[in-house]
């Protein structure tokens, strides 16, 4: 089962209680239904829980009574309603006029509570939406092939304080989002807490792996960092060692050339400890570039 389907399925469990919030959630179905109009209602689903639910959904909302079909070809099961009386009783409790074509606008009279916008909302996602799972980029879309609706319903979420994205995909418009955070806001408005909790789960599964990675990486670097540059003392040092001997490097850094030459993968803080008496590293680090400068110059001495 898709995350989407899971968070439509876990919508599908809120009990259908106040009259006004099944009316509201009834409204966004229609409205993003197939076929929402003066002669036929036809809502056209794959989620076997959201085609349940519309029956007594609608039962509650207007009074109407529909059968749920048998699933079609590809599990999607096809609700409809044309006797003109029902149709009446849905389009009376909307505010529309059965006798003329529905234009689909956005009537806010059946959605002035709170409670039922957040209802209104999870109709529409029922019908029309999707999510994408939680170990994916974040992605929610509510799609619909009517423009003004769309920018209709993008007002209302502005105004309750949701931030969608609007875009035109061919002859359709949709409302998204991208980032975690209002695809979350969004799904716990309309009851799907659950399926908020698991992108936000996620979200910080990702951080913290990106997190880890990145540590990683920087220790990989500092690593390699201080590998090449012991290669490069330890180069010197030889080169010098082989050309003029130990004789030009004063006694007092002899125990550290040995220490170097000795365990030439140990770090500079190892090597430091290991001194008698021990020493900082930045101490140990001040004395190899003086070995290393002694080194360099008895080696331009030798070439001259």
């Amino acid at each position: 089962m898709s995350f989407s389907s899971e968070t439509k399925a876990e919508l599908c469990r809120i009990p259908v209680s106040r009259m006004c919030c099944a009316v509201a959630e009834a409204y966004g179905i229609l409205l993003y239904a197939h076929t929402f109009s003066h002669t036929e209602i036809c809502m056209v689903t794959s989620c076997e829980p959201l085609a349940r639910r519309i029956p007594p959904l609608l039962a509650r909302a207007f009074g109407v009574t529909v059968k749920l079909p048998e699933a079609g070809s590809g599990g999607r099961y096809a609700i409809k309603i044309t006797e003109e009386t029902q149709l009446g009783r849905i389009f009376s409790a909307l505010g529309y006029d059965l006798k003329y074509h529905l234009s689909y606008h956005l009537n806010r009279n059946v959605i002035e509570e709170d409670c039922c916008r957040a209802s209104f909302l999870r109709g529409i996602f029922l019908a029309a939406g999707t999510v994408a799972s939680p170990d994916k980029k974040t992605h929610l879309e509510l799609t619909t092939p009517h423009h003004t609706l769309c920018r209709e319903v993008m007002s209302l979420m502005l105004d309750m304080e949701l931030s969608p994205k609007l875009a035109t995909r061919k002859s359709a418009s949709l409302l998204y989002w991208k980032d975690t955070a209002g695809a979350e806001d969004f799904l716990t408005l309309i009851g799907a807490p659950h399926a908020a909790l698991c992108m936000m789960e996620a979200k910080v599964e990702k951080q913290l792996r990106n997190q880890i990675n990145r540590q990683v990486n920087c220790e990989a670097a500092n690593v390699i960092k201080a590998s090449n540059a012991a290669a490069e003392q330890i180069a010197v040092i030889r080169r010098a060692l082989d050309q003029s001997g130990w004789d030009i490097f004063p006694d007092a850094l002899h125990e550290t050339i040995r220490l170097r030459l000795d365990d030439p993968t140990a770090s500079l803080s190892e090597l430091a400890s290991r001194l008698d008496p021990p020493i900082s590293k930045p101490g140990l680090s001040h004395r190899m570039r003086r070995i290393v400068s002694i080194a360099r110059a008895a080696a331009e001495e030798e070439q001259t």
